[in-house]
């Protein structure tokens, strides 16, 4: 049985492997046109800085200059911006910019940060190029897995509990989180979730994640409430044509 798992993880790697960027927290203060996670946002004269509903500033979350990113689909050029409100509420306060580069910007910004809730300081970021795998708790996967489990152990297993039952004691779960998982913070790629995936509700499509933040494993610079996600999510068409407006910000913890 350990054998045809390992061809199950190998083929489901293969059917769902994406690319994306993964993210480092670097220990640098970054500069307004840095790519970074919090501090002051790259904003030209004229842009009114983000509020929330109760007209207080939104906090900077994420600022990537998109000629640093090639990614299938994605724009060459151009700042992507997501704000957030600092304190994590919910449903997430957000805003989503995506400015030309270039422009005259604004110097005299208000100090908004993101508090102990999502990074505990401001950090300029390294994007390296890397690969991710569909989540075990994204809405496609039981559809995508079962088919290849069926198809190498010749059998017609159609939920999680079919799974629980058929593999009892093999513990499929854990050996296929381990097979594959890499808690990140990523941009592309997929996201993951430590409840369940929005997306089963939701009428519009929004299969593609912009942007994820993962508690685990970067405790030290990273807290989600209690070792949460935060995801941004949108539809592969709204990428393309540059409307990262469209997109929603949400998150969820254990």
């Amino acid at each position: 049985m350990e054998q045809k798992f390992n061809k199950v993880i190998e083929l489901f790697k293969k059917e769902t492997e994406k690319e994306c960027y993964k993210i480092e927290l670097l220990d640098e203060e970054p500069s307004i046109l840095d790519n970074k996670i919090g501090g002051k946002p790259y904003l030209p004269v004229g842009e009114d800085y983000p509020k929330d509903k109760d007209g207080n500033y939104l906090a900077l979350l994420l600022q990537v200059n998109l000629k640093d990113i090639n990614l299938e689909g994605y724009p060459k050029k151009g700042i992507l911006e997501i704000f957030t409100d600092s304190n994590v509420d919910y449903p997430c306060q957000y805003a989503i910019k995506y400015f030309e580069e270039g422009l005259e910007y604004q110097k005299k910004l208000p100090s908004v940060d993101l508090g102990n809730y999502i990074v505990n300081k401001s950090y300029k970021i390294n994007l390296t190029k890397n690969k991710s795998y569909m989540a075990i708790n994204d809405y496609r996967f039981i559809k995508v897995f079962t088919k290849i489990v069926n198809d190498v152990f010749e059998t017609k297993l159609n939920s999680y509990g079919e799974l629980d039952d058929y593999f009892c004691n093999f513990a499929w779960y854990d050996k296929l989180r381990d097979g594959y998982v890499n808690h990140s913070i990523t941009i592309g790629g997929y996201p993951d979730f430590t409840q369940n995936d929005p997306r089963y509700d939701m009428k519009e499509n929004k299969d593609e994640c912009l942007f994820k933040l993962d508690s685990w494993g970067n405790f030290d610079k990273v807290q989600i409430g209690d070792s949460g996600i935060l995801f941004t999510l949108i539809s592969k068409d709204d990428i393309e044509k540059g409307k990262f407006e469209n997109a929603i910000v949400d998150w969820d913890c254990y």
